[in-house]
C-alpha cells in the first residue's frame, strides 16, 4: 500500500502531539515501511517544525513570482520578438529577451 508525503506527515504531526521524538517516529517509520521509510532526517525535520507550532502537513508555496507569470511574461516577450522576424534562434532569443536559451526552449506557448 502506497503512503503519501501528507500521509507520513500526519502521522509524524499525531507522534509529536503524544510526545514522541524524532528517534521514536522514525523507527516506527523502519518498523511500518521497512526499506521505503522515510530518511531520518526528514522525520527529524518535520519533528522539528511540528514541535515549533507548525500545524500544515502540506508543502508550503515557494516564495517569489508564481511560475506561470514568469511563463506568461517569457512568452508574451518572445511572442513579440517572433511577430517582428521568425527567423531567431534560441541563442538569439535569449540574448535579445534576456530570458535563458532552456526557458524559450520550453515555453509551452505556441509561436
Amino acid at each position: 500500500m502506497e503512503v503519501t508525503r501528507v500521509e507520513q506527515r500526519a502521522y509524524i504531526k499525531i507522534a509529536v502531539l503524544h510526545g514522541r521524538n524524532d528517534m521514536e517516529c522514525h523507527s516506527k517509520f523502519v518498523e511500518a515501511f521497512g526499506n521505503n521509510a522515510q530518511p531520518y532526517r526528514t522525520v527529524a525535520r518535520w519533528v522539528g517544525k511540528f514541535q515549533k507550532g507548525r500545524v500544515s502537513t502540506s508543502d508550503e508555496q515557494p516564495s517569489g513570482r508564481p511560475l506561470s507569470v514568469r511563463t506568461d511574461l517569457a512568452c508574451a516577450v518572445i511572442e513579440q520578438l517572433m511577430d517582428e522576424d521568425r527567423r531567431w534562434t534560441l541563442l538569439e532569443l535569449e540574448r535579445a529577451s534576456g530570458i535563458e536559451k532552456r526557458t524559450t526552449n520550453a515555453l509551452p506557448c505556441q509561436l
